[in-house]
């Protein structure tokens, strides 16, 4: 608006002075009043806004931290009940984390047997959100480790790295997982396997990993499984569920149509 407005000032001025010649500009005059000042006193008012909107970004952040911390409390009780209903089906995180294309990356035969003994999954983020969080992984008794509950935490450092400690894992004698996997656990998320003859990746590798970084691995088990692990229990896709509302649409078609040809029939009889 702004501009067509100056444009149509620009030629209202030029249409009232075509009548005579207009004076040439001196360059020199730009120059003088650029010695002025003047375009240090505007590149002041735009640093001037810059810092108020700065502020009112802030602002922005901080209010929209506060709803964030409303509505993770208000969340807690429904991920309670979720993860009760949840601990009663038989193997839900085992096949949650196979059908989830790049977790189950990461996932050997002796991890699937592990997991068949994981009971619950839960995620707490940190008071103010933008510090870190934690994943809590809870097994019944299994001939893996001792720990009924192992712990990752990541943690934002103070020079914005994301760091790690975990739960150290009790490997029962000859169990131990990750000693076979070496650095494998470090992998990316969605990566390909090792190649025929070498030993694949362990989940648990990447548990056991602690180096400093960004985590793609906790980022999907938050942000993807934790969110809705529903979805990926029972292999779901966005284009199988639009498929599916397709033909629940087509079939309420055809039914329309036979409830208006019946209705027809018995008008002519």
């Amino acid at each position: 608006q702004h501009y067509y407005i100056t444009n149509n000032l620009s030629k209202m001025a030029n249409a009232q002075a075509s009548p005579r010649k207009m004076p040439k500009l001196d360059p020199a005059a730009d120059v003088k009043a650029d010695t002025n000042g003047d375009s240090q006193d505007i590149l002041e008012e735009i640093d001037s806004i810059q810092t108020s909107l700065d502020c009112l970004n802030d602002q922005a952040s901080d209010e929209i931290l506060k709803v964030e911390q409303k509505y993770n409390m208000l969340r807690k009780p429904h991920y309670k009940k979720r993860s009760d209903l949840i601990a009663k089906i038989p193997d839900f995180w085992l096949n949650t984390f196979m059908n989830h294309p790049q977790i189950a990356a990461l996932l050997d035969e002796t991890d699937e047997e592990v997991l068949r003994y994981m009971t619950q999954l839960s995620v707490e983020e940190t008071e103010d959100i933008r510090s870190g969080y934690k994943i809590i992984f809870e097994f019944k008794t299994n001939p893996f480790f001792e720990n009924s509950q192992l712990v990752k935490e990541f943690t934002m450092s103070e020079s914005g790295e994301m760091g790690t400690s975990e739960t150290k894992i009790n490997w029962k004698q000859g169990m131990a997982l990750t000693e076979k996997s070496g650095d494998k656990g470090k992998e990316k998320v969605g990566g390909k396997r090792d190649k025929p003859g070498d030993d694949p990746p362990s989940f648990f590798s990447w548990f056991e990993d602690n180096s400093m970084g960004g985590d793609e691995v906790g980022e999907v088990i938050k942000d993807d499984i934790w969110a809705n692990p529903m979805q990926y229990y029972l292999d779901l896709d966005e284009d199988e569920e639009l498929e599916d509302d397709e033909d629940q649409d087509a079939e309420d078609e055809v039914e329309g149509e036979d409830d208006d040809g019946a209705g027809e029939g018995e008008e002519e009889e």
